[in-house]
C-alpha cells in the first residue's frame, strides 16, 4: 500500500539479546536515523527491547518499499557491528551459501494500519506492552 502506515516487529538471529549494550544500541539508531533522511520516512513510534524492535512507520505518497528499507537496515547494521568487533552467531550451511549472518532473522512482521482506531492500538501496544 503506498504511501501507507505500518506496524512492523523485527527480531534478531536466535532472539540474540544485542540490544542489552548500548553501543548496538547506538549504531542501529544511526542506521534508522540514516534511512529515514535517506529515504523519507515517519516514524511514528518505535521501542527497542533486548531482541527485538516494534515500529509504525509512515510512507511518502506513492511509496511503500517497507522491505527495501528493512533489507538495509540489516545489512547496514550488521556491516558495522561486524566492522566493529560484534559476532554473528552460527548459521546453517545453506544460509552460509545465501551469504546470511546470524545477526537478524531473516524476516520481520508487518501489519498494514487500517485506520485511527488501528493505529491507536499499534500505538498503545509499543508504549505499554512491548514484549
Amino acid at each position: 500500500m503506498p504511501g501507507g502506515t505500518f506496524f512492523f516487529t523485527v527480531v534478531t538471529h536466535r532472539r540474540r539479546r544485542l540490544f542489552q549494550v548500548e553501543g548496538n544500541r547506538t549504531l542501529l539508531g544511526d542506521v534508522i536515523r540514516d534511512i529515514q533522511r535517506d529515504w523519507s520516512l515517519k516514524i511514528n513510534a518505535m521501542v527497542l527491547l533486548p531482541d527485538h524492535l516494534h515500529a509504525i512507520w509512515t510512507y511518502p505518497h506513492g511509496d511503500g518499499n517497507y522491505s527495501g528499507r528493512w533489507s538495509i537496515i540489516k545489512k547496514n547494521y550488521t556491516t558495522r557491528y561486524l566492522a566493529g568487533g560484534g559476532q554473528d552467531t552460527v548459521v546453517s550451511a545453506g544460509k552460509t551459501c545465501e551469504h546470511r549472518r546470524g545477526v537478524w532473522q531473516r524476516r520481520f512482521w508487518e501489519h498494514t494500519i487500517q485506520d485511527e482506531d488501528d493505529f491507536q492500538l499499534d500505538f498503545d501496544y509499543i508504549h505499554y506492552n512491548p514484549v
